[in-house]
């Protein structure tokens, strides 16, 4: 008999030979604490430290940059991965999660047309666009000597290959555009690197946006189409996201379980996670319905214990309240989360900007 989904979720799971302690997965979220060099902070250490007490089977870094131009980056405070100089600062974040049993998986991006700098990617030439694959793969392979168990390669929220993927915004006629089977091949030769350099204990998870053209509607074929194809490349885990979370209403639970629904009737084998309104119990349950993890975002921005207090049946519902302030009073209030505290690392990284 299957098991029911409120059990299901502090159960452990099985990948690769790797023991997963539950089924909680800390989605990569911009903490923005980083040092403005691309290091790593006492502050990322402290939250890290907090997250890893909050018994969550797998925890994703925020997104660190590939690119070895640190004025590429998505923000100042964003680390970065663009040089071994950073892999120490990584190791420490690799050896605290696993101090508290959770899986560490670094999540690698180009910020591209959302950076500091942003690039229209249609303008590059083929070797500038082939260019991120080494950086990627750099990246990889930095985050396997500082220990990660594995890396997510960020597909999602309008950075750099997301925008590549998707149908409308890629606009180029060389071997990554003009086709469906194009579009996707940058990721996949990304994919295809990291695997052969990383090896075939190395977990390779992706972060995909559920519709991936600009009218986000009638798409799920582009959607399946891209799954199969990164699967074939060596991908263990596919987790879901959107690009519209922040237009949802306060009401909106689950925003994308239509598109893991369907995910999983075509890949019922493929570990699959979902992360995006699952701020309750039930959500919670009504997700794991049909995947094998769960994953937060502004539910442990907001309450890092909240796995701790819904295990101890003190909580069946996060406090966090879908406001979307979380990506402005960082800069603002020096705050993550309107219920706060004030950070000093922000204050002392945004407060003369």
């Amino acid at each position: 008999m299957e098991e029911s989904a409120d059990k299901k979720v502090f159960t452990p799971f099985e990948l690769k030979g790797k023991k997963i302690k539950n089924r909680f997965i800390r989605s990569a979220v911009n903490s923005h604490l980083g040092n403005t060099d691309g290091t790593i902070s006492e502050a990322d250490m402290e939250m890290y430290d907090i997250l890893g007490r909050g018994d969550i089977g797998t925890i994703i870094t925020g997104h660190n940059s590939v690119d070895p131009d640190l004025d590429y980056r998505a923000d100042i405070a964003q680390p970065s991965l663009g040089s071994d100089e950073m892999i120490p600062g990584l190791r420490r974040v690799a050896e605290k999660i696993h101090e508290y049993g959770s899986l560490a998986i670094a999540q690698i991006s180009h910020a591209g047309p959302k950076g500091l700098h942003p690039i229209d990617f249609n303008m590059l030439s083929t070797d500038e666009m082939h260019r991120f694959v080494e950086w990627f793969t750099a990246a990889a392979i930095r985050t396997k000597k500082a220990g990660f168990d594995g890396v997510q390669v960020h597909i999602a929220h309008w950075y750099l290959l997301q925008s590549v993927v998707n149908r409308d915004e890629n606009h180029r006629d060389d071997c990554y555009g003009g086709s469906d089977a194009n579009r996707i091949r940058l990721p996949k030769e990304i994919v295809d690197s990291i695997r052969k350099e990383c090896g075939e204990d190395f977990l390779i998870y992706v972060k995909i946006n559920a519709h991936n053209t600009a009218e986000g509607i009638d798409d799920y074929d582009l959607l399946f189409y891209y799954v199969d194809e990164l699967v074939k490349s060596g991908v263990d885990l596919v987790e879901v996201s959107g690009s519209d979370f922040t237009r949802q209403t306060r009401t909106a639970e689950c925003y994308y379980l239509d598109a893991v629904k369907a995910l999983r009737e075509k890949f019922p084998e493929l570990p699959l996670s979902l992360v995006g309104g699952i701020y309750t119990k039930e959500s919670i349950d009504k997700v794991l319905e049909t995947t094998d993890f769960v994953s937060f975002g502004r539910t442990l921005l907001t309450q890092p214990d909240f796995i701790l207090k819904l295990k101890a049946g003190e909580i069946m519902k996060s406090r966090c309240i879908h406001c979307n302030k979380c990506f402005e009073i960082f800069a603002t209030k020096y705050e993550r989360c309107v219920f706060g505290p004030v950070i000093p690392q922000l204050e002392e990284t945004f407060g003369h900007e």
